[in-house]
């Protein structure tokens, strides 16, 4: 394997045989902002074979204090054009799609087929909500992050054998709003997102299994709760 990757697979959980199974994968990230660009970077990284990101959004001077795939050049600029181009420069070696669509009820699946796993890097309740409708459909599991100024959460959802996001977080129980955030929260967020992929990808145990984690950087935190399916969940067990 190439050089590029060879203090991973001096990690004895990956060797030559994991970086195999990293270049024969394939991860789509929906969202190329706080979460997506800490998530995409180190996908990327990794040497993940085939990445997919969607986006549908431009590069606006507000993203910039935690979107670092982007810069103040880019202000105005598709974030899906902003993105591939950093990250085909990061790493050419691996397949990068990218996607500048919005995500609907229409169209969810069609984007996430074919795909071994499913990110959620999204701000918006409803449309992690379609995600994770999407990927119950597709049984492809769904890692689901939220972020809220110092906070964060992350979810893995690949029923039957956890719960789904709308076991977790019903649809009628949330609120639309834009929250605050710090950079750094996007940041722990998303890398614990691409961390929990990279570690499902290579066949090792899922610390997030059943469980919700949830991180506090005021008090530097985390807080694994135990979870459990909704057997009157509408989406996994309808």
């Amino acid at each position: 394997m190439s050089e590029r990757y060879s203090r991973q697979i001096i990690i004895p959980q990956i060797g030559n045989e994991g970086q195999e199974k990293l270049a024969r994968s394939s991860v789509i990230v929906a969202g190329a902002g706080g979460l997506g660009s800490p998530a995409l970077t180190y996908l990327a990284a990794a040497g993940v074979g085939r990445l997919g990101f969607i986006d549908s959004d431009a590069v606006a001077s507000s993203n910039l204090n935690r979107q670092f795939l982007h810069n103040t050049n880019d202000i105005g600029k598709l974030k899906t054009a902003s993105a591939k181009e950093k990250l085909c420069a990061f790493n050419n070696k691996i397949q990068i799609n990218s996607i500048n669509e919005h995500i609907t009820g229409d169209n969810a699946e069609a984007l996430f087929s074919g795909y071994d796993i499913v990110i959620g890097a999204v701000d918006s309740f409803e449309t992690r909500f379609l995600i994770n409708i999407a990927c119950v459909s597709l049984n492809t599991p769904y890692i689901d992050g939220g972020i809220n100024g110092f906070s964060g959460c992350v979810l893995f959802s690949n029923p039957p054998h956890t719960p789904c996001l709308n076991c977790i977080f019903p649809e009628t129980a949330t609120k639309k709003e834009t929250p605050g955030v710090l950079g750094t929260t996007a940041g722990i967020t998303g890398t614990i997102e691409a961390n929990i992929a990279l570690l499902y990808l290579l066949g090792l145990p899922n610390p997030l299994e059943n469980k919700l984690l949830m991180y506090d950087g005021l008090r530097m935190d985390f807080d694994l709760i135990e979870i459990k399916r909704n057997e009157e969940c509408r989406v996994c067990n309808g």
